[in-house]
């Protein structure tokens, strides 16, 4: 399946009642917000997706399980040089579009509720919830940039060199008392 035919909007129930998958490639470009994180050029970034949506026992709860990986070029917040941030993703969401199914979830499992703002933008409460595709994996992709992107080991512009830096003895503060104490005795 080619790029132009991942789907970004589904109807995750219908979908996984038929066993939707997906494999391939998409540009970095198509995730808006990582793409705004990226530095430099990102035209021939690609990002691997392999997902599938799937139905529990009960039709009430669409899984949809995933992994995706790429790489993301950034600015090391130490020496200002580009720097390669690896992220890759396994992920198990439970989509739900009630939130009383929660509590049917294990504790750790990762949930999004959907169907209040997706319905209401229809007109009709009646109408199947949509989930963004897109934006689930970019989510998922998200929670794993850094805050502060470094490389392991880089040269330091603003700071001096490991070997230049002299380590400086401070005095110990109780030892300093003690000397004082014996000086007052």
């Amino acid at each position: 399946m080619s790029a132009n035919t991942f789907p970004a909007q589904i109807e995750p129930f219908k979908w996984a009642e038929q066993g939707f998958k997906w494999s391939g490639q998409l540009p970095l470009s198509r995730f808006v917000r990582i793409a705004r994180e990226a530095v430099g050029s990102i035209d021939d970034q690609l990002i691997n997706i392999d997902c599938k949506l799937s139905m529990d026992a009960y039709h009430r709860i669409a899984w949809l399980d995933g992994h995706v990986e790429t790489k993301v070029p950034m600015e090391c917040q130490r020496c200002l040089e580009t720097v390669e941030i690896e992220l890759v993703s396994d992920f198990h969401l439970a989509l739900v579009d009630d939130e009383s199914l929660i509590e049917r979830l294990d504790e750790d499992a990762d949930f999004i509720v959907l169907g209040e703002s997706e319905a209401t933008t229809k007109g009709s409460y009646d109408a199947p919830a949509t989930a963004d595709l897109l934006a689930l994996i970019e989510d998922e992709l998200l929670l794993l940039m850094p805050l502060s992107p470094k490389h392991d080991v880089c040269e330091h512009k603003h700071q001096p060199a490991a070997e230049e830096v002299v380590e400086e003895k401070r005095d110990n503060p109780f030892e300093v008392l003690a000397a004082l104490k014996g000086k007052l005795n």
